[in-house]
C-alpha cells in the first residue's frame, strides 16, 4: 500500500464506499449540476455516469487499485492507481470540496512517487486540458507536460534517480 503522511491514509474500497463515492463524483460535475435541475434526473444521470467510469476504468486498466484517500480515518477522496512493468498510473483522483486544498492531494501524489522511485518506475496521469488548478498541483509536485490534444495533457514525473 502506498503510505500517507499523517492525518491521511489509504484503503482499498469496499461495497458501502458506493453512496461516499457517487456524492463525490457528483461533486466533480459541475457542468451536470448546472444543466439539470430535476434532482431526480440529476442523481439518475450521475449514476449513469459513474457506473461508465467505472466500466471504462475496468475495462482500460483492468488491475488496477481502487482506493479511498482517508483524513482521520474518514473518506475524503478516491484514487484509482494502475502499476505496469513500464510505468504507475494514476487513473483517477478526486477529493470532496471540503477536503480540497487540505493537503490531501499532495500528500497522495508525495506516495505515489515514493513508490514510483522506490519501483524504478515513472509516474504518468492525463489531466483535463482545461483543469488548471490541477495542472498547478501536478506541476508543482514536479510533473511535466508530455503530450497534448484537444482534452487531456498527459504529465509525467521521474525521479532523479531514473
Amino acid at each position: 500500500m502506498y503510505l500517507l503522511s499523517e492525518p491521511f491514509a489509504l484503503r482499498e474500497r469496499a461495497d458501502d464506499d458506493q453512496p461516499f463515492l457517487l456524492e463525490l463524483y457528483l461533486s466533480t460535475r459541475d457542468d451536470l449540476q448546472q444543466a439539470i435541475p430535476d434532482l431526480a434526473l440529476l442523481q439518475q444521470l450521475i449514476a449513469m455516469q459513474f457506473n461508465a467510469q467505472e466500466t471504462g476504468y475496468r475495462h482500460q486498466f483492468p488491475l488496477a487499485r481502487q482506493l479511498v484517500l482517508l483524513r482521520s480515518g474518514h473518506p475524503i477522496g478516491r484514487m484509482v492507481v494502475d502499476a505496469s512493468p513500464e510505468q504507475l498510473r494514476l487513473v483517477d483522483i478526486a477529493i470532496a470540496p471540503p477536503a480540497r486544498r487540505s493537503g490531501a492531494a499532495m500528500a497522495a501524489l508525495a506516495a505515489l512517487q515514493r513508490h514510483a522511485a522506490a519501483q524504478g518506475l515513472p509516474l504518468c496521469l492525463a489531466v483535463g486540458r482545461y483543469n488548471d488548478p490541477a495542472q498547478c498541483l501536478y506541476q508543482k509536485c514536479g510533473f511535466t507536460s508530455v503530450t497534448e490534444d484537444d482534452l487531456f495533457v498527459q504529465m509525467i514525473w521521474r525521479s532523479a534517480s531514473l
